[in-house]
């Protein structure tokens, strides 16, 4: 598993949102690959165990349980996106 890297600093700061997801877009992508069909299920916010743990590891290193919840979810979108781009 790829390892996380934590937030800047402590408290909020600007794009830290986008710092999430930077943190954990290897990681995800790995388990997207793996675990294909929770992808559409977390862009609806609804986290499978697994995409849950990633969360929880986030959340070990700094980021808040929400804000890799929400990143997970916008990488997931982000992901769906590209899959399906204009026809």
């Amino acid at each position: 598993m790829h390892v996380l890297n934590r937030p800047r600093q402590n408290g909020p700061y600007r794009d830290r949102d986008i710092g999430c997801q930077e943190a954990l877009e290897q990681s995800f992508l790995t388990l997207a690959e793996l675990h294909s069909g929770e992808v559409l299920d977390a862009a609806a916010g609804k986290l499978s165990s697994t995409l849950m743990a990633l969360a929880k590891r986030a959340e070990s290193v700094g980021w808040t349980l929400e804000e890799a919840e929400v990143a997970i979810s916008e990488l997931a979108q982000n992901l769906l996106d590209e899959n399906t781009g204009p026809d």
